[in-house]
């Protein structure tokens, strides 16, 4: 038997591998036995016994720092794909073993659904894999009464319910994520660091529906400034299908600023810079005090690491 193929079948160990994708994070043997809580030779004994295995050096010294070979640089991709399929079935196997399984139900608002629920439904898949999830898009008049009815768990809105309803419901800001103004990025407005309110005057819009509060939110704020929607708007709540227009048709639209980045980082999109136009910053997750879904208190901890990813990749 070749000995590599020896090595990996009875030599190879999981400390082995954790110790080249710690390295691989922290660059120092002093800091990987640190991490580890041992000594800086126990450390080196185990690379040693890789190497041995091996027949061949995973590290190699340039100067006073020590680099991975190709050996080690394959060895390292390779182990962090194990370590990331080990815990996939941790997460898995608590599932099973813990007997996690129902459904649960989100409503949200058509700025919130394509931003939260992918990766709601990701995290949920690592924890609960046989749970079943459904979404239900809709304005926040249609998902209130919904929720309040038991049809659904969890509300995703940028506004609050009636004061009559709210106390019946426990909630908690989940995301700052404000609807910003993009156009396409040919659009006369795309380059321009500097807009006034009059730069706006008589363009076309993507709108949402009239009694949406991201609508209202705009038409107050042009009226403030003596500005009015012009005749030749199109209605529209799908945001794919809005970023398609606005690259075909020089229109202005309403966006989340997680989606707007990504058009921007694409570059199919610009973020225009008018003062005022961050609208519905917040938005929060409403719930019942008293659901008796046992899948809740799983989702709810799935929301919570949601919240802080997101959270995240907006600050950057």
């Amino acid at each position: 038997m070749d000995p590599i193929e020896r090595f990996f079948q009875a030599g190879l160990k999981l400390s082995h591998l954790r110790l080249l994708t710690m390295f691989d994070s922290l660059g120092q043997i002093r800091l990987v036995a640190q991490k580890l809580n041992i000594t800086q030779p126990a450390v080196s004994k185990q690379l040693a016994e890789l190497e041995a295995g091996l027949g061949v050096p995973v590290l190699t010294r340039v100067g006073n720092r020590l680099f991975f070979t190709p050996v080690g640089e394959t060895l390292t991709k390779r182990a962090r794909e194990v370590f990331h399929q080990l815990e996939q079935a941790r997460f898995e196997v608590d599932a099973l073993t813990s007997g996690i399984s129902g459904k649960i139900s989100v409503g949200a608002v058509a700025t919130v659904m394509p931003v939260f629920a992918p990766e709601l439904v990701i995290e949920l898949k690592k924890r609960a894999p046989h749970v079943n999830v459904s979404f239900y898009e809709a304005t926040s008049d249609r998902l209130f009464p919904m929720l309040a009815a038991g049809a659904l768990d969890f509300v995703l809105s940028r506004t609050a319910p009636p004061r009559a309803e709210a106390a019946a419901f426990a909630s908690h800001a989940v995301l700052d994520d404000p609807i910003v103004v993009v156009c396409g990025r040919d659009h006369p407005l795309a380059a321009r660091r500097t807009i006034s309110p009059a730069d706006l005057s008589g363009l076309p819009w993507i709108l949402p529906p009239r009694e949406a509060p991201t609508f209202l939110a705009l038409e107050a704020w042009m009226h403030a400034r003596g500005l009015e929607l012009p005749d030749g708007c199109v209605q529209s709540i799908s945001l794919q299908a809005n970023e398609a227009m606005i690259a075909a048709y020089p229109f202005l639209a309403l966006m989340p600023l997680a989606v707007a980045r990504h058009g921007v980082n694409s570059e199919k999109l610009a973020i225009l810079p008018l003062d005022g136009t961050r609208f519905l910053e917040t938005v929060q997750l409403f719930y019942s005090h008293t659901s008796a879904n046992p899948v809740v208190p799983v989702a709810l901890s799935c929301i919570e690491t949601v919240e802080k990813r997101l959270s995240a990749l907006l600050l950057t």
